[in-house]
């Protein structure tokens, strides 16, 4: 579409400058390089209380949240499994809801230790 001056003084017509898709730079972060694109972390395992809740977002790398989370990772080593690349987090979303994988076999698996560690500690509360 071409852009014409409407002005009476009879100027020249304007053409907008257009820009091929060919020749647009493409831009690469070497930074993320072996992590997710989306450069983010999501904890979808069980909600434990005053440690960790589902849905929590991490940004960094894998290494840098693991290492964020590691008071919590250990008292339950299974956490480590539920923290998932944004980019998968449909797909795991689902096999967290899906009996028979490591994503369902692990969730139900920490669900039950922190069940277990709450009613320790209610016993030993009185």
């Amino acid at each position: 579409m071409e852009k014409k001056d409407t002005a009476t003084s009879g100027g020249p017509v304007q053409e907008p400058s257009t820009v091929s898709a060919d020749s647009a730079p493409v831009k690469k972060n070497k930074a993320k390089a072996g992590g997710p694109p989306s450069g983010f972390y999501i904890y979808i395992g069980p909600n434990i209380r005053g440690l960790i809740q589902n849905g929590n977002i991490y940004r960094g790398t894998r290494a840098s949240v693991l290492a964020a989370l590691q008071t919590a990772i250990e008292k339950y080593p299974l956490i480590k499994t539920l923290v998932i690349p944004g980019d998968s987090l449909p797909a795991a979303h689902q096999k967290v809801k899906t009996s028979g994988n490591a994503l369902h076999a692990n969730y139900v698996k920490l669900a039950g230790q922190v069940k277990d560690g709450r009613r320790k500690e209610a016993a030993a509360n009185g």
